[in-house]
């Protein structure tokens, strides 16, 4: 069986996902191939790791037209984003389009894939040429990693809902109406997905939900959850007192531990992360452990010592980061399933968390963890201080999320659910003169 994954990049919670799916289809013998954006030294030598040319129209002359094509589509393109979008505020959550200035005609035939596997692709595929150039009846497999593919621009709604019947009026648009650039996507979208053999899985049962009640992916052939695995060899407890020692922290104070990709991100919630810091420590002692991008920051007299780590790729660098904390918090504001709860998890540390979105996947109040209310800080910093005053029973609550991620987050039976759905998909594709490639319109 050939599977062809795509996202846009290799780095990032959605591109490690994706990338560990793909390096565990491969140990499951099934020819996976992971198409990508651009090269990195992330994938080193890797053949199987691919940078997307797109296929060149064979006609010469009709190759240079829609080559000068792109090159004026760009800067307008580009240009209507931007006009439309205003001045958002930095840290603000993406919005992004879904057409690209050039085609993305991607051949199922010529790769001999039997399945294409999308994953996140924000300014990697061209919506219209790309979909337009498949089958009908070719499947097409699709991990929702954020909302994205079922809104009109943004990646996460917000609290709106008009993605449930046809996004209009978008309050992420500096420009508002009833047929602004949300709605002029949410319809390339709608034509895109028509017909289309489509079958969507979540990482979490929120997003499933979500995915069901939009317009754009309700007649999709199927929804499913399969939560994103982990090398749980890699991501596994190791001793805490050794842990702190190796990243020079005071084995004898708790230690509290946060991060993300950019902690710039508003929906992150760092600025909720440190206003709950600083009302846990006027009444409690302990250290703080915070990794990703932008994450040095100046000495606040009112927060405990915080030791920065920069942004960490190496995988078992994070696990001594992970192991090294007796908390973990997860102040995120809306999200999926964030990676990192999981890989805390995994390495045997509760996490404390708002309740939103796909993190009660995970954390099970007393059980692998505590959750508060969303936004409320004062409600997250008494769950916090509740952990430091309780050790027993979070030491308890440790080895009980370890027992979870063993069960519902190995990479392996991850790989073996996609593995099913795979073979049930090509079960049903059968060549015929039905699935002959479309012609794709300039």
């Amino acid at each position: 069986m050939v599977v062809d994954l795509f996202n846009t990049g290799v780095i990032g919670g959605a591109a490690n996902a994706a990338r560990r799916l793909h390096i565990s289809l491969r140990e499951l013998d099934i020819e996976s191939r992971f198409w990508h954006l651009r090269s990195s030294n992330l994938v080193g030598k890797d053949d199987s790791f691919k940078v997307m040319r797109w296929a060149a129209e064979k006609n010469c002359l009709r190759h240079t037209a829609n080559a000068l094509k792109a090159s004026l589509r760009k800067p307008f393109l580009k240009k209507q984003l931007k006009s439309a979008l205003g001045r958002k505020p930095a840290g603000t959550e993406l919005f992004s389009s879904p057409q690209l200035a050039h085609q993305t005609v991607c051949n199922p035939f010529d790769l001999k894939s039997d399945v294409f596997h999308l994953h996140w692709i924000a300014n990697f595929l061209d919506y219209r040429s790309f979909f337009q150039g498949l089958p009908d009846s070719f499947p097409i497999v699709w991990t929702l990693h954020d909302e994205n593919p079922f809104t009109g621009g943004c990646h996460y709604t917000g609290g709106c809902r008009t993605f449930t019947s046809g996004c209009h009026c978008c309050p992420q648009l500096a420009k508002r109406s009833e047929q602004d650039l949300a709605y002029q996507y949410f319809q390339i979208k709608r034509h895109a997905f028509s017909k289309k053999n489509l079958h969507i899985v979540t990482p979490s049962h929120w997003l499933e939900g979500e995915a069901r009640n939009s317009e754009l992916l309700r007649q999709a052939n199927s929804f499913q959850t399969i939560h994103n695995g982990l090398d749980l060899e890699t991501f596994r407890p190791l001793d805490k007192t050794w842990a702190k020692q190796q990243l020079d922290m005071d084995p004898k104070l708790p230690v509290v531990c946060f991060g993300a990709e950019s902690l710039q991100n508003r929906r992150k919630g760092f600025r909720e992360l440190l206003e709950t810091l600083r009302i846990v420590h006027r009444n409690t002692s302990f250290q703080g452990l915070v990794f990703g991008n932008d994450s040095d920051m100046s000495r606040d007299a009112a927060l405990p010592p915080i030791k920065s780590m920069g942004y960490l790729r190496d995988e078992a660098r994070q696990a001594i980061v992970y192991s090294a904390a007796d908390v973990f918090v997860l102040p995120s504001l809306e999200d999926n399933l964030p990676q990192t709860g999981v890989e805390s998890i995994a390495c045997g540390t509760p996490v404390v968390a708002f309740k939103v979105g796909g993190i009660p996947d995970y954390v099970k109040p007393h059980k692998t963890g505590l959750l508060a209310e969303r936004n409320r800080v004062p409600d997250l910093a008494r769950q916090l201080e509740w952990m430091f005053n309780h050790p027993r029973e979070r030491h308890r609550m440790g080895n009980a999320a370890r027992l979870l991620a063993e069960v519902e987050f190995d990479q392996t039976t991850q790989a073996l659910k996609y593995a099913k759905l795979y073979q049930n998909l090509t079960a049903n594709f059968q060549s015929s003169p039905s699935n002959t490639l479309p012609v794709v319109s300039v």
